[in-house]
């Protein structure tokens, strides 16, 4: 009957002893941020679990071709394609990986307003540009254009 006892303690404890070291090896990681761990939240389209909220009725995003891959808007305010996830920003440009596997890259931009692992929503801002900014965009690889991504 002792091993029995003793059994049923040592699982418990054992379990314990794993939840702590988990839960330190979190904080220290947290501190000297060894490994790049992404918040889970951001990475899951959670807005379209629960339709439980009206959308609103606005004007699809229009960028007008200029020259090469410049574009214009007739605003000053870079707004996302589609929703996805912001990759990674820097100083002038905005990565985004959209829901439909497109890549698009948001350049020349003098404000960045969002960060890096950051959900976006389709239309919401993700900076401002002077004059004009680059549009690039890639699907598996392959540099698709302006026109044929809006077609997506």
């Amino acid at each position: 009957m002792k091993k029995k006892s003793k059994a049923n303690f040592v699982n418990p404890f054992i379990f314990l002893l794993f939840c702590i070291a988990l839960f330190l090896g979190f904080k220290i990681n947290e501190k000297q941020n060894w490994i790049q761990i992404p918040a889970i939240g951001t990475w899951l389209p959670y807005e379209n679990w629960f339709q439980f909220y009206d959308h609103e009725v606005s004007a699809s995003i229009e960028y007008h071709h200029l020259v090469d891959d410049m574009y214009t808007n007739g605003t000053n305010s870079c707004a996302s394609l589609f929703d996805g996830i912001v990759l990674k920003t820097d100083e002038e440009s905005v990565t985004v990986l959209h829901d439909n596997g497109v890549l698009g890259i948001y350049a020349q931009l003098e404000d960045v307003v969002v960060k890096g692992d950051e959900r976006v929503l389709k239309g919401q801002s993700l900076g401002i540009f002077k004059d004009s900014l680059k549009l690039e965009f890639k699907k598996d690889d392959q540099k698709l254009s302006y026109e044929e991504v809006v077609k997506l």
